[in-house]
């Protein structure tokens, strides 16, 4: 009987990539499945598939979808490992990665010609692509009662075009400011209902002309464990442990600032971490009750820095949620640890002068306390540091609950 039950739910589609993204899609899935709502299939792009995996939902690939008696499907394969082989370093699954390269590069060789179609990929690489008959087979195939899919162009933008154009509703999932997206997002048609970080995003989305029922303010399900009260307490305790109670604890992200913007060519300041980071370091210094915590980027080597009490490094071994709650302010350029941050309740500035700048408008969004220049940085961090800490978000408390009962409207 159960099984009957198990074979006879509805099913809801997940389409999503990896980092950040797959982030925001697990935890309303398993959120999903232990409801009992409906069953979450995950289609999961490339690096989406081992987070998917670890998760124990139902993955997903683009290679589940090749048909083995179609020639379509066997040229598509063959332009696949075509693209495959000129690729840079070790590829984690060669054959979801043909799949994917070689089901998206024929569509766009349908659409513009093989000439052209090899032009644009020289030019922008899989950002030339948008696999809407693929998914448009894949959703045929499967059949859900809704898709969800993120705000990424190329497979998730597909899988929300394809949905409309086989009469199935939608969400969208918009992880950070839809900036870039409101090309597509904005448009009025485009998915059922956009579930976004807070009410600044919505303004944005409405100002394009979305409807208001359209859009819906969640929070983004990635950050939920910001505010989770094991953190809270966790981050206490590291305070207590660090001798930090009494002293304003500052935190440094690191980051780089790229040569040239990856997409637009605007000259950037490679230098500018460094110096903004030395300029923190003689405030800090400058302060008897501060101390600052530089967090290196995971991968990235330990900084040499010169030795004192209150610079203190923190490594990943320390949960980025449980030190978001032990320290007082973030400084950053345009790290979503910014963003993390304010979600947790610490203070945030954000130092303008990144080739990211209008990617990341932390203060007109209503995140950043202050956004200065670094000239004006001094007086920026003497202004916010002795703040006290907001309370946490509270949709950021439940967001993966307030998606969720966006996807029940169409269940």
């Amino acid at each position: 009987m159960l099984r009957k039950a198990v074979l006879f739910m509805k099913k809801v589609l997940f389409v999503t990539y990896g980092s950040g993204h797959v982030r925001m899609a697990v935890p309303v899935a398993k959120a999903l499945a232990q409801a009992g709502l409906a069953q979450p299939l995950m289609l999961a792009l490339t690096t989406a598939a081992p987070v998917v995996r670890e998760a124990g939902l139902k993955l997903l690939q683009f290679k589940n979808f090749l048909r083995d008696d179609d020639q379509a499907d066997k040229d598509a394969l063959a332009h696949g490992q075509r693209l495959l082989r000129a690729m840079p370093g070790p590829i984690a699954d060669p054959e979801e990665t043909a799949a994917y390269l070689g089901l998206s590069y024929q569509e766009l060789l349908w659409r513009v010609g093989p000439e052209e179609a090899e032009r644009q990929y020289q030019r922008e690489g899989r950002q030339a692509f948008l696999p809407l008959a693929t998914l448009q087979r894949i959703v045929k195939q499967l059949a859900p009662a809704l898709v969800v899919a993120t705000n990424s162009p190329r497979a998730e933008q597909a899988a929300i075009l394809a949905a409309g154009s086989l009469g199935l509703p939608s969400v969208c999932l918009v992880d950070l400011f839809c900036l870039d997206e409101v090309k597509w997002i904005g448009e009025p048609g485009y998915a059922d209902r956009v579930c976004v970080l807070n009410e600044s995003v919505k303004q944005f989305l409405l100002s394009a002309g979305r409807e208001d029922r359209q859009v819906v303010v969640t929070g983004n399900p990635a950050f939920d464990d910001l505010a989770n009260p094991i953190h809270i307490a966790a981050g206490a305790r590291l305070r207590q442990d660090r001798n930090w109670g009494g002293k304003q604890v500052l935190l440094w992200p690191t980051q780089v600032e790229p040569a040239l913007h990856p997409f637009n060519g605007t000259p950037g300041d490679i230098d500018l971490p460094e110096r903004a980071l030395k300029q923190i370091i003689d405030w800090v210094l400058s302060k008897e009750n501060c101390v600052l915590c530089i967090r290196p980027r995971a991968g990235l080597a330990p900084m040499a820095l010169a030795h004192h009490p209150r610079i203190v490094v923190t490594g990943q071994d320390v949960e980025l949620p449980v030190l978001l709650q032990a320290v007082d302010l973030v400084v950053t350029l345009n790290s979503t640890v910014g963003l993390e941050g304010h979600l947790a309740g610490a203070r945030l500035v954000q130092i303008l002068g990144s080739v990211f700048d209008n990617a990341m408008p932390l203060m007109s969004y209503g995140i950043a306390d202050e956004a200065v220049v670094l000239e004006d940085l001094d007086a920026a961090l003497s202004r916010c540091i002795y703040l006290p800490r907001n309370p946490p978000h509270h949709c950021q408390q439940n967001a993966t609950g307030n998606v969720l009962d966006t996807i029940r409207e169409f269940l």
